[in-house]
């Protein structure tokens, strides 16, 4: 019996035939028959009050404290009290989808949230199509307010979500069918944008049965697996890794990891660990005894061969490798379909076998699994910038950019670094001095007062202003210098200083007066100190040749 559930669940997910406070959003799983883990307490308690049977793609959500606000497969939505949503019913999502749905909050908005759903299999007939949930509605339950909206036609069946790299909006990225298109569509305060970026990369898929697609991150790499039912010269399924750019939303440069001939089976699952060093993919063969493949690549080698090269691969009879998704309490979990239990991967940062990898490590019993997991928007949430530096000398006031923001996953320590500033000291009078777009800048304020600067950080993401306001109280020296500057070959001269309470010449006198006696024309300097402040002059005498 269990042998003959795991073909079936094996069939309704990848061979179509057919058809932190924030991460608790993120806390309770529900998937396969009826099973479902809670992640806000350690270790993961199994639930059991799931009503549906997901054997294949299904999304959850919970609010910021970790309440289960709703689920789907796909097909329908289910409440927190496991009933169907209020308008939830007749959904499009393909049942059997790999990622039939996932659940989007609308930025800048609470209460509302989106489910994109596509079909399953290579059913062209139904859209990739969004539907909008509003919590407010129902008594808290939430209503569906927008249903089966079309984004467009000839889908496949893998969907994945990413926070743009200004923090705030959300890309869906999806592909299309009999295409190496990639769609990503942005979604803001304002709505969905359903003008997609479509980049071309890869690939043609023209019989994918299955496979995931998932995005590192830091939003630099997108992975995919593509399971077909049949190897073409044309296709060839299997392992592709790209580059991501959560600023544009392109997709590039494909790199294939294993195609399907060379792997265990039919590609199905794909994850990045959460310092996003290293990518996870599983695989399974369609006879049984089922023979599943477990990968590990580490996707920051230097080369594209040596990521490549990089591959571990564990094998394993019996069950079915499925889903691989990251959970909140930063392990991963490979969905096992037919048992009563997930496996575990402890320690996904961990290169080969140090990953830590238990084939039965968390139970879900009674119930169990399909090969399917909750498919999870991205987790990536943007450093804000820390605040600009500066030092007040007097009526001189050195200012720095603050060091670039780091993130702690990826190959890059800083994902989206700024690529150039602007500064504005508040100081209009000063004119053309005001302003710098250096990384570091000074600027003499001639008044005391009170003064608002503000820096603009230009990057790929969002343009970030700093602001911050610095009070000049303590009048500095106002150096300067009396007396000729143009003198003959030869000739001596007394330059007198003023401006401050002690001085100090280029040419080493101490006291107001100086007297030079250049040969050729020269550049002295004269540094002025008035309470603790110090402020040089520089100045030029000219030495005339004085002929006749």
């Amino acid at each position: 019996m269990k042998t003959f559930v795991k073909i079936i669940l094996l069939i309704g997910c990848f061979l179509k035939t057919d058809s932190l406070k924030s991460q608790l959003e993120f806390s309770k799983w529900y998937f396969g028959l009826q099973a479902g883990l809670n992640f806000s307490t350690s270790p993961p308690t199994a639930l059991t009050n799931s009503t549906n049977n997901f054997g294949a793609g299904i999304a959850s959500i919970c609010d910021n404290t970790g309440n289960l606000l709703f689920y789907t497969g796909g097909g329908s939505i289910i409440n927190s009290t496991h009933s169907l949503m209020a308008n939830g019913v007749g959904l499009l999502g393909g049942n059997g989808a790999t990622q039939s749905g996932i659940i989007v909050k609308q930025p800048g908005n609470t209460n509302l949230y989106f489910v994109f759903t596509v079909p399953a299999g290579n059913n062209q007939n139904v859209p990739a199509a969004y539907n909008i949930v509003d919590m407010t509605l129902a008594a808290g339950l939430g209503s569906v307010t927008v249903k089966n909206y079309t984004m467009y036609y000839s889908s496949t069946d893998k969907q994945v979500a990413v926070r743009h790299c200004n923090g705030k909006d959300v890309w869906i990225v999806n592909h299309e069918y009999n295409s190496n298109n990639f769609r990503a569509y942005l979604l803001t305060s304002a709505g969905l944008n359903l003008t997609p970026i479509i980049s071309p990369a890869g690939e043609n898929i023209f019989s994918s049965n299955g496979g995931e697609l998932k995005i590192s991150p830091d939003g630099r790499k997108l992975a995919m697996a593509t399971a077909i039912t049949n190897l073409t010269p044309l296709e060839q399924g299997g392992f592709f890794l790209f580059d991501f750019n959560a600023a544009t939303g392109v997709v590039s440069n494909s790199l294939t990891l294993l195609n399907t001939a060379n792997c265990i089976g039919r590609a199905s699952g794909v994850e990045f660990s959460p310092d996003g060093t290293k990518l996870y993919g599983t695989s399974q063969t369609s006879i049984t005894p089922v023979t599943s493949g477990l990968y590990q690549w580490s996707v920051c080698a230097p080369t594209p061969s040596a990521i490549i090269n990089s591959r571990y691969t564990y094998s394993v009879t019996g069950p079915v490798f499925g889903s691989v998704q990251h959970a909140i309490n930063g392990k991963l979990y490979v969905a096992c379909g037919g048992q009563q239990s997930v496996s575990v991967i402890h320690n996904p940062n961990g290169v080969a076998a140090t990953m830590n990898f238990s084939l039965y490590g968390q139970s879900i019993s009674p119930k169990l699994s399909g090969v399917c997991l909750p498919n999870y928007i991205n987790g990536y949430f943007r450093t804000e910038p820390a605040p600009f530096l500066n030092t007040v000398n007097c009526q001189n006031v050195s200012f720095s950019v603050p060091p670039s923001p780091t993130f702690s996953s990826g190959c890059q320590a800083t994902p989206y670094p700024a690529s150039g500033y602007l500064w504005d000291f508040g100081d209009a009078a000063s004119g053309a001095a005001n302003s710098s777009t250096l990384a570091s800048a000074s600027h003499f304020y001639a008044a005391l007062g009170t003064y608002s600067v503000s820096l603009i950080l230009f990057n790929p993401c969002t343009n970030d202003t700093l602001k911050k306001v610095i009070t000049i109280s303590t009048p500095g020296p106002t150096p300067a210098i009396s007396g000729s500057t143009l003198v003959c070959k030869g000739e001596r001269r007394i330059l007198t200083a003023s401006g401050g309470s002690v001085y100090a010449w280029s040419n080493g006198a101490t006291t107001a007066t100086s007297a030079v006696t250049p040969t050729q024309t020269s550049i002295y300097t004269c540094s002025a100190t008035l309470n603790g402040c110090t402020l040089a002059k520089t100045f030029t005498v000219i030495v005339n040749p004085c002929l006749g």
